[in-house]
């Protein structure tokens, strides 16, 4: 008897979030108002590959739609000195994105301006514009998977 409940008290348990239906989410083009030209690309590319990566969503038309802007771009000197302000040995890259994901008619909407932000340090050993450009994939896939993560839970 013992053995009946238990089994039948843990049938109905799913691993995970318990929200196994699939979603239709529409990416409309990335918004940049940075400024960094070219980043919307980049970040468009690592959202269709992040969320491609999720079993419970479709990339298509359909049920929801996701907005996204890319709202800053910094880039701080961080120094090896503390008697020297200037001499700069790396530098703090951001990037920060605001998104909404909600229905296409806008009347039920999982979140709404959500700032999604991501880190890197960038060492000045060389050309710092070419490390820049080396480290900007992987600051757009962080900001996705942030995104697929908010997305996925928000369910």
């Amino acid at each position: 008897m013992a053995a009946l409940l238990l089994l039948s008290g843990c049938s109905q348990y799913q691993l995970g979030s318990g929200s196994q239906e699939i979603r239709r989410i529409e990416i409309l083009p990335v918004r940049n108002s940075a400024t960094i030209p070219g980043i919307h690309g980049v970040l468009q590319q690592a959202l269709v590959t992040t969320l491609n990566t999720d079993k419970r969503i479709r990339l298509e038309p359909g049920d929801e739609t996701l907005e996204v802007e890319i709202t800053g771009y910094t880039r701080k000197a961080v120094t090896r000195s503390t008697t020297d302000a200037l001499e700069a040995g790396q530098f703090r890259v951001t990037l920060s994105a605001v998104c909404t994901l909600g229905s296409k008619d806008k009347q039920k909407i999982r979140f709404a301006q959500r700032t999604f932000i991501a880190t890197a340090i960038l060492a000045a050993a060389g050309d710092l514009s070419a490390e820049e450009r080396q480290v900007l994939p992987r600051l757009a896939t962080e900001i996705a998977v942030q995104i697929r993560d908010a997305s996925v839970g928000s369910w």
